[in-house]
């Protein structure tokens, strides 16, 4: 058997998973992790809470053949992921922008595992296999649940990380959105932080992944940096797939890359595919008068708005104890 699969009984999961309109998440541990290249001795793997579903893909996923030219683009949810992937899979087709506006990101830049966790109209892992070389694929997954063969062929991984206050403000909007969660912010901060949100545990993800930095086939970067000089990052991403474009090129990316574009842009918001899930999922539910956008602010700062002074204080409190426990002497943000 290559993978454990524990059923949540915390209180306070049972309780408010109701919220979800789902009721089938578990705990997911692989027990095969001897080729990820951290120091054992310094690493106890934490299972991974996932969808029931995912126990028909865990295998497929974790045998998967992975080729020397696959582009793999890696993130907890709500670090920055679209706009990560929109800026990486231009970079690396030669700043086609016609192709990117005309045919939808996540037909580009499937979502490996999306059907694993969810019901879709289509097969999102075969989505991913089947395409041409290079293969452009996004994940969320943890390095324990990735394919072993991504240890021994090694292609070319980004990973993108948001601070934590960042990422459950916009988790929760997010849950909302597409998931039917109706419980209040500190309901979701506390799941968050109990880390009883799918693809959890938070640090643990960023830490485990920031700790294969120095490796030649993974670039690491944050949200705040795309934020803050996202000419650097954008530098970085070609030198890192040995791309070169010239200064005017540079600024059409820039400006199509910036979030007004980027909100209006159909290709990245898949409306179709939200405006599906909406539907499946709040049946019962009239149409929302909100703006149903995948892109939805794109602040560094943006939880300031909507979190309140205690549970601020509360995510803290947490990043204090995650960064002892895991042993952290560098901020991971």
């Amino acid at each position: 058997m290559s993978f454990q699969y524990i059923d949540i009984d915390d209180p306070t999961y049972e309780f408010d998973r109701g919220d979800y309109g789902e009721k089938q998440y578990l705990l997911v541990k692989s027990l095969n992790t001897e080729k990820i290249p951290i120091d054992k001795n310094l690493w106890t793997p934490k299972p991974c809470v996932l969808s029931m579903k995912y126990q028909q893909y865990a295998d497929k996923v974790k045998n998967m053949e992975v080729k020397a030219d696959d582009v793999w683009l890696i993130t907890y949810p709500k670090s920055g992921t679209t706009w990560a992937q929109e800026m990486t899979w231009l970079i690396c087709n030669d700043l086609n922008f016609e192709e990117s506006k005309k045919t939808d990101l996540i037909v580009r830049f499937p979502f490996l595992e999306l059907t694993g966790i969810r019901e879709t109209p289509f097969d999102s892992f075969e989505d991913a296999m089947k395409q041409k070389s290079p293969r452009f694929i996004k994940t969320h997954l943890p390095v324990t649940l990735l394919p072993d063969q991504i240890w021994t062929v090694k292609p070319k991984i980004i990973y993108v990380k948001r601070n934590p206050k960042s990422v459950a403000v916009s988790y929760y909007h997010h849950q909302k959105l597409l998931h039917n969660y109706v419980g209040t912010m500190e309901d979701y901060v506390k799941l968050f932080i109990n880390d009883r949100t799918w693809y959890s545990p938070f640090f643990e993800h960023v830490s485990e992944y920031n700790q294969l930095q120095g490796y030649d086939n993974l670039l690491l970067f944050s949200f705040e940096d795309m934020k803050k000089d996202l000419k650097k990052i954008i530098g970085q991403v070609c030198h890192f797939f040995n791309k070169s474009y010239s200064d005017e090129k540079i600024n059409e990316l820039c400006a199509h890359l910036s979030f007004d574009s980027m909100k209006q842009n159909k290709a990245v918001n898949v409306d179709e595919w939200v405006s599906y899930l909406y539907k499946t999922i709040k049946k019962n539910f009239e149409q929302p008068t909100v703006d149903m956008k995948f892109v939805r602010k794109g602040k560094v700062d943006g939880w300031k708005d909507e979190m309140s002074q205690e549970l601020s204080h509360a995510i803290d409190e947490w990043s204090k104890r995650k960064h002892k426990e895991l042993g952290l002497n560098i901020p991971l943000f």
